[in-house]
């Protein structure tokens, strides 16, 4: 196991867990059989950018199949890991193919994040004054990343009971080459 998406993903899973009372475990997106998605009602995704701008290899490869799924009436969160400083203007783009892929399948994303605070030049997840979702620099912020977890799912938990009752089922699943098959 390595990675910074996978640290995040596991810190991510714990709030979530004690914000909603359910068990939330980390799936990885090269192993994980997405059609699993359309059974839950809060889906929690997470990627890494790589390089400039681009997916990990196993969510590229699997984005025409996040979006075939039907997930209407679903809730998507998503949080990314990024190097703002080192890829300033492609922070966190990977997270706006992923936005797209699920908007495409139907959900309803939710736990915008601002940008306030953060060092880049430009990213693709960028929505006026909101990344599409969490966002976090493991290289250059790492001492701001649990209270920024923290604080995001106490959001995402309050914009769950905005849209309805608390979700029975939580997934959360981060980009391969971060997590070993379960």
């Amino acid at each position: 196991m390595f990675g910074a998406t996978e640290e995040v993903a596991e810190a991510v899973s714990h709030a979530l867990a004690a914000e909603f009372g359910v068990d939330v475990r980390c799936r990885d997106a090269g192993w994980f059989d997405l059609t699993e998605l359309e059974d839950q009602d809060l889906i929690v995704i997470g990627s890494c950018t790589w390089n400039i701008g681009q997916l990990p290899s196993d969510w590229e490869a699997h984005l025409a199949e996040l979006a075939g799924l039907d997930l209407r009436g679903k809730l998507v969160a998503l949080f990314g890991t990024g190097d703002a400083r080192g890829y300033p203007d492609t922070y966190l783009d990977a997270l706006d193919a992923i936005a797209k892929a699920v908007t495409a399948a139907g959900a309803t994303l939710i736990g915008e994040w601002s940008t306030a605070g953060y060092r880049f030049t430009g990213s693709l997840a960028q929505r006026g004054t909101n990344f599409v979702g969490l966002a976090l620099d493991q290289d250059n912020d790492h001492d701001l990343t649990d209270a920024r977890i923290w604080v995001w799912c106490a959001q995402l938990a309050n914009e769950v009971e905005l849209a309805g009752p608390s979700p029975a089922s939580v997934t959360g699943i981060v980009a391969s080459g971060c997590l070993t098959p379960m």
